[in-house]
């Protein structure tokens, strides 16, 4: 019986791991060939660009005692090739990721055995984990567990990401 239950717990403990840390594997950027940048170039040309209007997004890292907030003006960003870790460049906000998986963050560290572990929260709903996940609210903006790793996060405009530590609850 009590090899049994070991054995359950164990089950459990490698599916949570599987349902957390799968969706945060972060994929490779598509590279841009020459002829690719040709076009896009050629393109813009083409067309007049639109007045620039303040796009802006908020970045929340739960450092303690507080929390740190950044509001994002999306204009001075340039292109986003790599999600959340574009901001995270753009602010000079300290990170460390290994395999696609944030350990660090300002001073939020992951723990021995990813217990605590770095979870993201978005108001992207494109972005939401489906089926698993935890939901938050930040200033009146409702915030579901990203099933996007930092590097594959959408960003855009009005959108809140929410940065913080967590731990397995079992």
């Amino acid at each position: 019986m009590k090899r049994t239950k070991n054995a359950a717990r164990l089950l459990t403990l490698v599916l949570v791991l599987c349902m957390v840390f799968l969706p945060l594997v972060a994929c490779k950027a598509p590279a841009t060939t020459p002829a690719n940048q040709n076009q896009q170039q050629n393109s813009g040309s083409q067309e007049q660009d639109p007045p620039i209007v303040a796009k802006n997004c908020t970045v929340v890292i739960t450092t303690e005692p507080e929390e740190t907030v950044y509001i994002v003006d999306l204009n001075q960003v340039g292109k986003i090739n790599n999600g959340l870790l574009t901001i995270f460049d753009y602010l000079n906000v300290t990170y460390e990721e290994s395999g696609g998986l944030l350990t660090k963050v300002l001073t939020l560290e992951q723990g021995e055995n990813y217990d605590p572990f770095i979870s993201l929260y978005t108001s992207v709903e494109k972005d939401f984990a489906i089926g698993y996940g935890d939901e938050k609210t930040y200033n009146g903006t409702k915030l579901f567990t990203s099933g996007e790793g930092a590097k594959t996060m959408t960003i855009q405009e009005n959108a809140v990401y929410y940065i913080t530590l967590a731990r397995y609850l079992f």
